[in-house]
């Protein structure tokens, strides 16, 4: 289990045990100076999609967004933190459409996870809806309860099996400026926004202090993942997203070769183990989807659905 970060002892624990927290994050006054931001810097949107700043090409641009959001993030930052390193943060966006949303995933491994510990602060500027593309999460399903490694050339643990991880989805709904704290490696979704307003967020990263951060590569046709030291802003280093991710990095350095297997699991194994962790994080299990009036459609992989949303 990583090492304490958060400065209440029953905030760590309620992380410890969902795999994420929320809390009030965003005065007023930030609300509105984060969102009049974004509209200074996002004059043209595209229709009908989910967009992420991570994946512009303009590293300046991206550096200049996530400055702004760390500058005005310290002071919740300070205020629920304890031994932290900020490592940026990047605007996200829903405009109204069927295909806006985000499929089933976990965040890449990016620090050891054994010893540190790497949140992901979501805070809508805008008030969530089960309309607007709300984050959903499954309860318990953290790297300390399910270890595995995350990286863009690896599968998921739950590859195959998303409709079980559908069911068990619990929608998020909170007013803008509330954060929800993530464990990156939690398995979050978000729905397609289906109101007639555009879904303004933004998303910024926490580490324990000064934790190294890494970026993990699996070998062609090998068992064996390519471990590479990064610097913290590497998230948003990316020159062309949806290429780099998917090949040996340009950046970093090469730090070692590592053995790795995804576990496998028949039918009825996961959907044992994916009620165990849902219970274990002091959920009930939902057999069926209708609690969450949410459509399960065919999840395709996380990043060919990038891909599809980026016309690349």
């Amino acid at each position: 289990m990583g090492k304490t970060i958060f400065k209440l002892e029953k905030h760590q624990t309620l992380f410890d045990k969902q795999g994420f927290i929320i809390l009030p994050f965003l005065t007023e006054d930030e609300i509105n100076t984060l969102s009049n931001y974004f509209d200074e810097t996002h004059p043209n949107l595209i229709d009908n999609n989910f967009v992420s700043d991570s994946y512009s090409p303009d590293f300046n641009y991206k550096k200049k967004a996530s400055d702004k959001i760390v500058d005005v993030f310290n002071r919740a930052y300070e205020n629920y933190f304890t031994d932290y390193t900020p490592f940026g943060g990047a605007f996200l966006y829903k405009t109204p459409g069927n295909q806006s949303a985000l499929a089933a995933h976990q965040d890449w491994t990016i620090v050891n996870e054994e010893t540190d510990v790497a949140l992901n602060c979501w805070v809508p500027l805008c008030d969530i809806t089960m309309e607007n593309g709300p984050i959903m999460i499954m309860p318990g399903s953290q790297y300390s309860k399910h270890n595995t490694l995350r990286a863009p050339t690896l599968p998921f643990f739950f590859s195959g099996n998303e409709d079980v991880i559908m069911e068990q989805l619990e929608p998020l709904l909170v007013t803008a400026g509330t954060a929800i704290i993530l464990n990156q490696s939690v398995i979050h979704y978000s729905p397609a926004n289906e109101s007639n307003q555009i879904r303004k967020a933004i998303t910024a990263g926490v580490k324990s202090a000064n934790a190294q951060m890494y970026f993990h590569y699996k070998i062609p046709n090998e068992n064996t993942l390519e471990v590479f030291k990064e610097n913290d802003d590497f998230l948003i280093s990316f020159e062309d997203f949806m290429q780099d991710i998917g090949q040996r990095p340009k950046r970093g350095e090469s730090v070692k070769f590592i053995p790795y297997h995804l576990p496998k699991y028949n039918r009825d194994e996961f959907k044992k183990l994916v009620h165990q962790l849902k219970k274990d994080a002091g959920y009930e299990v939902n057999f069926s989807n209708q609690n969450t009036e949410v459509k399960i459609k065919k999840q395709v992989n996380f990043f060919t659905q990038l891909k599809s949303i980026f016309k690349l």
